[in-house]
């Protein structure tokens, strides 16, 4: 009964998960229509003088910058060499050991837990 209601809660919950959609999106039904923070910006005259003057700017550079590309003042950067990946400093037999060490670990673990000592002969 535990696993039947335990498997029910998971496929709900990746249901909701995986099927719901996001309650702070912004999609408009109409693709004209624009958000009223936005409306209430472009109705005062000082927010869309400010917004104005960092665009001509941006072209004003955006124009400086393909003219000095065209006249070759700008050139790409040049790549970083990649330097190798650093070691750990461990000899091959010292990896075989941890390897052999994690593995005997594991069954000490699983004989412990199938004792019939801690199990108390069930």
């Amino acid at each position: 009964m535990l696993n039947k209601f335990a498997s029910v809660v998971l496929i709900t919950a990746l249901v909701y998960t995986l099927g719901g959609s996001s309650a702070f999106a912004s999609n408009p039904s109409q693709p004209d229509t624009k958000p009223a923070m936005a409306e209430t910006r472009s109705e005062s005259g000082a927010a869309t003088k400010k917004e104005t003057q960092p665009n001509e700017k941006l072209k004003a550079d955006m124009v400086k910058l393909v003219a000095d590309a065209k006249a070759g003042k700008v050139a790409p950067a040049e790549r970083p060499q990649i330097q190798p990946a650093k070691s750990n400093n461990l000899s091959k037999g010292a990896k075989i050991a941890i390897g052999v060490g994690i593995a005997v670990a594991v069954v000490a673990v699983v004989l412990i837990a199938r004792s019939p000592i801690l199990n108390d002969g069930r």
